[in-house]
């Protein structure tokens, strides 16, 4: 299982967010031979959430950032762009190995 540390600010960090973060970034634990651990950063500003993903690999850190004016929608996009990313990094591991 890969660790999800998750930070909060300027909003209450509800259960049933939690929940809804550990489900959406259960997809990621197909990649945990690569991944290392995820910082989620959630914050509120001036009425849009703005979310931040560090995902550290090994070899790499990759970080992904979004806005929305929803928390879920915010979750949702970082995991698909976070995923999309990994993907890419996995690829790219994959076209070294063939060369050499």
């Amino acid at each position: 299982m890969i660790p999800i540390n998750l930070h909060v600010k300027n909003f209450p960090m509800t259960e049933a967010l939690q929940n809804y973060i550990n489900k959406r970034f259960k997809s990621v634990e197909k990649f945990s031979d690569l991944v290392m651990h995820i910082d989620l950063h959630l914050a509120e500003e001036r009425g849009q959430y703005v979310g931040t993903a560090v995902a550290k690999l090994k070899g790499k850190t990759l970080r992904v950032e979004t806005r929305n004016k929803d928390p879920m929608s915010v979750v949702d996009e970082l995991k698909d762009v976070l995923l999309r990313e990994i993907r890419r990094e996995k690829e790219k591991i994959k076209r070294e190995r063939r060369r050499s």
